[in-house]
């Protein structure tokens, strides 16, 4: 199983929806969370019918920003089970029956609001007890260390977006790939890169699915790269054996 997030900056420009394309035939994922689509709902459908998904469900933008969308194929079995201009949840049922649950989060921009984020993540970790893969642009980093250049971040935004992760129980899969997500595509010494997109996992991830790998790809059509997790379920002998993340 393969899972796509990317922020698009806007899926009505033809130079984005050419760069999905190509990201689609290359790796191919059963599921594809898009934020930032800057368009309606109904807008989004139409220009989804070219990214050979069969299924959508989307959330219209606010104004002229936001906007989300989760694709799936026809092979997946996805129920929504809420949403909002800042959240897409959903339960997937693979064919040995095991449920999972698929959240992708585009975090607050505004400095202002970012708690509002945490607190949804706090309010959809209590909803249900499936393994969890909560995903997307959070729009914060977790560490000092995630970002480089310009300003240094307030420490007290960095600690409670980290402290909300462990509130939910969930866990940073890392990553493989360029360390860093997000640049404002400047030089010299105006220069930021941050790591605002990743996917978190529940403690008990483990113990369904293996070889659980978080990859940054590379793309310059979006000032944000599109990350991917290929996974693995295990198989009920495996699960059994009770294996979960420390």
């Amino acid at each position: 199983m393969k899972l796509l997030s990317w922020n698009v900056r806007g899926l009505g420009k033809p130079r984005t929806r050419l760069a999905l394309k190509k990201i689609l035939h290359l790796h191919r994922p059963q599921i594809c969370f898009c934020c930032e689509t800057k368009m309606l709902a109904r807008q989004v459908e139409l220009v989804c019918r070219d990214f050979t998904f069969e299924n959508c469900f989307a959330v219209d933008r606010t104004g002229m920003g936001g906007g989300l969308a989760l694709l799936w194929r026809a092979d997946v079995n996805v129920s929504i089970t809420s949403y909002s201009p800042h959240h897409i949840d959903a339960i997937v049922r693979s064919e040995s029956g095991l449920r999972w649950r698929c959240t992708g989060i585009y975090g607050h921009p505004e400095f202002s609001q970012k708690h509002n984020t945490w607190t949804l993540m706090k309010r959809l970790a209590s909803l249900f007890s499936y393994p969890w893969c909560c995903f997307g642009d959070f729009n914060e980093i977790m560490h000092i260390h995630e970002k480089i250049g310009g300003n240094e971040r307030n420490l007290n935004r960095v600690t409670e977006f980290r402290e909300a992760v462990q509130s939910c129980n969930l866990q940073d899969l890392g990553c493989k790939g360029y360390p860093y997500t997000w640049s404002n595509k400047r030089y010299g010494d105006h220069f930021v890169e941050e790591r605002l997109d990743r996917f978190l996992c529940s403690k008990d991830w483990g113990i369904n699915f293996q070889e659980s790998v978080g990859t940054n790809l590379v793309n310059w059509s979006s000032d944000h790269c599109p990350i991917m997790l290929d996974f693995h379920e295990r198989s009920k002998n495996s699960r059994n054996a009770g294996k979960s993340f420390p």
